[in-house]
């Protein structure tokens, strides 16, 4: 999960999204701050984790 600055406030992005939004995260501008390796963390595009855990 990566963590954006974003003209609205810090934003977590999922992997996926980040590739599929990389040119329009680009052109607005966002920061990407960390990078952060947690299951409970929610994208703030898509609503869902960067994986599912099993169990």
């Amino acid at each position: 999960m990566y963590l954006f600055d974003t003209e609205s406030g810090d934003q977590w992005v999922c992997i996926t999204c980040a590739r599929v939004e990389a040119e329009e995260i680009k052109e607005k501008g966002w920061e990407m701050v960390m990078e952060k390796d947690e299951p409970m963390l929610r994208c703030s595009l898509c609503k869902g984790p960067d994986y599912e855990m099993e169990g």
